[in-house]
């Protein structure tokens, strides 16, 4: 059980980021990436309420909603950059398979950043030479 409690998540994840990869690219010729993507707002709070009513039974979500921390709103603003920048990416005639790779590889490098300068993750050797092989399979990739 402990394994599927783990693993559960990274494979909706997954999933959902097929899905979104898909979507977005198909978005990136729409007329009004920025009309689809409100659209795409809509159908997301609809899902969310939805969840919150099968996960958190009993509570109320407007109760809740007066609880949710001012950094909710910095990831929506997050969320619609990765949105906008996906479906701009798309646009500009990067290839599905090369442009979600350049940018989670790049994630990654940053991320490993921030987590040892901001958190005190640990950058060990090894760390470092994962950074390096990310950053030369990302130039091998876009060449």
């Amino acid at each position: 059980m402990e394994l599927f409690a783990l693993w559960w998540p990274v494979a909706l994840v997954v999933g959902a980021d097929v899905i979104y990869q898909v979507c977005a690219k198909k978005l990136s010729s729409h007329a009004s990436p920025m009309a689809a993507l409100g659209v795409t707002y809509i159908a997301s709070a609809i899902v969310c309420a939805v969840l919150f009513e099968i996960m958190v039974p009993g509570k109320s979500i407007f109760a809740e909603l007066l609880l949710v921390q001012p950094a909710a709103i910095v990831v929506g603003a997050a969320i619609a950059g990765l949105e906008v920048g996906s479906i701009y990416m798309y646009r500009a005639g990067w290839p599905m398979n090369v442009g979600f790779i350049v940018y989670t590889a790049s994630i990654v490098v940053v991320l490993a950043i921030v987590g040892s300068v901001f958190y005190g993750d640990s950058m060990s050797w090894m760390r470092l030479a994962g950074i390096l092989l990310t950053l030369t399979g990302m130039f091998c990739i876009v060449k």
